[in-house]
């Protein structure tokens, strides 16, 4: 009975109605003699055929299915055997999928693309040297690639070697593919990521752009694969907007990418748009929620937020119930993280336990060194945290963050020359990338220790600095109005006041600040007003208790410049 059914046509099977609606719903594997039974067809072809056409329609349960029940009655096919590996494999069963390759291969051990599928299938289960060794199985035999080429072993072998770290030897992969054919936009996209890992940018570029060009042989992929490499090194290169219209065409042809919404997410995050960069993280946890990966990247992002509890929540979300999967960080950043969110929560002890358990798994982590010192100063263990500070830049000379933090305890200890040079370090440091402080930041807190010298000029300079980076940012304000005044330019503080109250309209400070700046310009209406504005906000402003009783007292002079 095998033998005539194995003569007769694959390609002549019909399949009717009532057969497809049979096999809609059914699960992998099992039931098939019950099928048959059912049906009474005990015909290797025509569920051969199902198999390859339900394949073709994408319906991969119900295709493994029917190819069980062609393997049931012909074990010996192996073109069924490599249809039931293609359906497991879309179905990300990839260690069936390699069994069912391996029947397939024992059944045609000289087939060069059933080798490539199994060499395929081994990449996605890690296995490198054994996926690599099928490639070259594969491109040895040179025999029977259908329609195919050997540019697809060359191209999977590639995927193997640069997964198991072997850069330039799967860049030669990449080239013997696109050699053989120049139109394989898989692999091309494949070239430019890894031209952009060996720092070829330009060349990795031209291969991404022509990979979209081209737009042909995909595989199982499709362009969005070459748009999110091209978004990855368009980030490496700083050019953040075209990386995020990059990642917007990306996940516009793979929106269930959970990859790409947490690396867009990092880039609203470097540019400070962190409300923005919540929305991406969100989307990739929906998809991905064991994802490590994401889950630090969202905790980093509400710390950035000052949104303290989600952030601790993210974070032990992703080092206890996490993939595992840190992508180029690792389980000390997520202790790192954790313990911001911890100070965040005025949780001093359990933040300097996070930040000694980061520092416990890579001693060599800069941020880790240069967070113990904030719960350690909270804890006024001062020279505890100056020390922390200068692990940290021992080991990361550039840290904009372990300055940032130095110039911090420096001005607590009320060694402000040292503080200013700490900041002016931070300036020169790795500032606005990933989690660390703004060069608006670092102006803000230089501006106020300049201040405390006396530098008034200076303290002004600094806060109209980070205000050209960040024109709404009220300390900066308020630093500059305060140098202002200092320098008796009191018009200039009463406009720089105006514009913190823009901002924030409820802090008793700026309309205290500028009740006293329209005092010394002798406009004692408005001055009087705004300053019952601080009073209102605040009954015990002591400055502006002051100022009300010198304002009252002025008003009551004969002939005061100006009442208003």
């Amino acid at each position: 009975m095998n033998k005539q059914l194995e003569k007769t046509g694959r390609n002549s099977v019909k399949i009717g109605v009532s057969v497809l609606l049979m096999m809609a719903g059914m699960g992998t594997g099992g039931g098939n003699s019950r099928l048959l039974a059912q049906e009474g067809l005990e015909d290797f072809s025509h569920w051969a055929g199902l198999c390859r056409t339900l394949l073709e329609q994408a319906q991969y349960e119900q295709a493994v299915a029917a190819c069980d029940s062609a393997i049931a009655l012909n074990t010996n096919d192996p073109i069924v055997w490599s249809d039931r590996g293609d359906a497991l494999f879309a179905l990300k069963q990839y260690a069936e999928a390699v069994a069912a390759y391996n029947q397939a291969i024992e059944r045609d051990p000289n087939n060069s693309l059933l080798l490539t599928k199994r060499c395929s299938g081994a990449v996605e289960l890690s296995q490198y040297e054994e996926a690599v060794a099928s490639c070259d199985t594969a491109l040895r035999m040179d025999n029977n690639w259908e329609t195919q080429s050997p540019a697809v072993a060359w191209y999977h072998r590639g995927v193997a070697l640069s997964r198991s770290g072997q850069i330039e030897e799967a860049l030669a992969s990449y080239e013997w593919a696109i050699k053989i054919n120049p139109n394989y936009s898989i692999a091309l996209a494949g070239r430019c990521a890894i031209l952009s890992e060996l720092g070829q940018g330009a060349e990795a570029l031209t291969a991404c752009d022509r990979a979209l060009q081209v737009n042909e042989n995909w595989g199982t992929l499709n362009p969005a694969i070459a748009w999110a490499n091209k978004a990855r090194l368009l980030k490496s290169q700083r050019r953040y907007d075209e990386a995020l219209a990059a990642y917007d065409r990306a996940l516009g042809l793979e929106p269930n990418d959970a990859v790409s919404w947490t690396e867009q997410g990092i880039i609203l995050g470097i540019l400070g748009r962190h409300p923005e960069a919540q929305l991406s993280f969100q989307w990739a946890v929906k998809i991905n929620p064991k994802s490590s990966f994401t889950l630090l990247h969202q905790c980093a992002n509400l710390n950035r937020l000052g949104s303290y509890e989600p952030a601790k929540a993210a974070c032990e979300m992703a080092l206890q119930e996490g993939d595992g999967n840190w992508g180029d960080l690792g389980p000390a950043y997520a202790w790192v993280q954790l313990a911001n969110a911890l100070t965040g929560l005025e949780s001093y002890e359990e933040s300097l336990a996070a930040s000694n358990k980061a520092i416990g798994l890579n001693p060599q982590l800069a941020d880790a060194w240069s967070n113990r010192s904030v719960p350690l100063w909270h804890l006024n263990r001062e020279q505890e945290a100056l020390a922390a500070t200068e692990r940290a830049i021992a080991i990361a000379p550039g840290s904009s963050l372990a300055w940032f933090n130095q110039g911090r305890i420096l001005t607590g200890l009320g060694r402000y020359d040292e503080a200013v040079d700490a900041y002016n370090r931070a300036l020169r440091g790795d500032a606005n990338v990933g989690d660390r402080p703004t060069m608006a930041d670092i102006w803000v807190n230089q501006s106020a220790v300049l201040y405390r010298l006396e530098r008034y000029a200076e303290a002004v300079a600094s806060a109209d600095s980070a205000l050209g980076m960040a024109p709404e940012s009220a300390p900066a304000l308020y630093n500059r109005a305060l140098g202002l005044m200092a320098l008796r330019r009191y018009g200039e503080a009463v406009t720089t006041y105006e514009r913190a109250i823009q901002v924030n309209a409820e802090n008793a400070d700026f309309w205290a600040g500028k009740g006293i700046a329209l005092r010394f310009l002798e406009e004692y209406g408005d001055a009087l007003a705004a300053t019952q504005k601080a009073l209102e906000l605040n009954p015990t402003h002591s400055q502006a208790l002051i100022n009300q009783e010198i304002i009252l007292e002025e008003m009551k002079q004969p002939n005061p410049t100006s009442q208003n």
